[in-house]
């Protein structure tokens, strides 16, 4: 698509980039209605189609075509290999490749996979293949399909996060060493790992920025965690700089670490350094930590992304902020 508007959908958040020509053009990032998405589900689909819908309006989103990242938690992404074999018994298999994460009846999902790398016996001939596959549930599908329209867009593709970050990596060109990609989210902090552009594994902290407002909730003594979550963000009265939230940033670092670690001593590529993305970059604090406790370079995920940036024509004074639409421009770009 030679147009198009990438969203992802966060807990907190809505992050959408537009694509023209093959550039990312434009980026738009805005706070969700409080509850309108817990623990990555959308809690309802009418009141999300009329949210994108103002969105839409109210910033000028001219493109109609719309590619969007599913949450982890309504997408299963593995990696894994398996015999040589035609494509019509690659697809055959690829159910029972999900035999751990899927119960019900296999019907009920969509399979797409990719080849990474194809092994060759001795005489060159194919072996085996390295596969990346996905699976989702049609009725998944079909209900953001609605919601979309709703919105005023047609829905082309969905993908997950693991691949819209390897669209950033290839179209930036810089595939000759891993990547490691930091995700510091609301609800969590996943660590993304690649071998050049091949994904190779994620690592998931179960709490993100919003283990911060439970500690400016008790500190300001609010109850309201959607106007915590505004202190934190504008560092209200030194809000970031907490006891307890320099407890929870020293609690992520480590964790950070030890996947960074454990991915080194199981055979992993040499990090030269994280790309980091996600609302939790705009915290100082945090990023001070992290920096001081990691034995890599933290950089802007921006800084793979090569030339797929432009100014948009029609908002030259507009910068985009790329941490904080990584994901959604890798679904723009799929």
């Amino acid at each position: 698509m030679k147009n198009c508007a990438g969203f992802d959908i966060g807990n907190h958040e809505v992050h959408v980039a537009l694509k023209k020509g093959g550039k990312i053009v434009r980026g738009v990032s805005v706070r969700l209605p409080e509850g309108l998405v817990q623990g990555g589900r959308i809690t309802s689909l009418e009141a999300m189609g009329d949210f994108l819908k103002d969105l839409r309006r109210k910033n000028k989103l001219s493109v109609r075509a719309a590619s969007l990242v599913l949450p982890a938690g309504l997408c299963y992404c593995r990696r894994f290999n398996t015999a040589a074999m035609n494509k019509e018994q690659l697809v055959f298999n690829l159910p029972y490749e999900f035999r751990d994460f899927i119960t019900d009846d296999k019907r009920n999902y969509f399979f797409d996979y990719a080849v990474v790398d194809i092994i060759k016996d001795e005489n060159g001939a194919p072996k085996e293949y390295d596969i990346i596959a996905a699976a989702t549930r049609k009725d998944v599908i079909e209900d953001y399909k609605k919601m979309f329209v709703k919105a005023g867009f047609k829905l082309k593709t969905v993908l997950p996060e693991e691949l819209a970050y390897i669209n950033l990596l290839r179209a930036g060109g810089d595939n000759a060493h891993s990547h490691g990609i930091l995700d510091i989210g609301h609800n969590a902090v996943r660590m993304f790992l690649y071998n050049g552009d091949k994904f190779e594994s994620v690592r998931v902290i179960d709490y993100g920025c919003n283990a911060l407002d439970n500690v400016v909730c008790d500190h300001f003594g609010i109850a309201d965690r959607y106007l915590a979550a505004t202190y934190r963000e504008s560092n209200f009265e030194g809000a970031n700089e907490l006891e307890g939230c320099r407890r929870i940033y020293s609690a992520m670092a480590f964790e950070v670490l030890k996947a960074v670690n454990f991915y080194r001593f199981n055979g992993g590529s040499m990090l030269k350094h994280l790309h980091c993305c996600g609302g939790g970059v705009k915290n100082e604090a945090l990023m001070e930590t992290l920096r001081n406790s990691l034995p890599l370079d933290l950089t802007d995920l921006s800084e793979c992304l090569g030339d797929l940036t432009a100014e948009d024509e029609d908002d030259e004074e507009e910068k985009i902020d790329y941490p904080l639409i990584a994901a959604a421009a890798g679904a723009a770009l799929q």
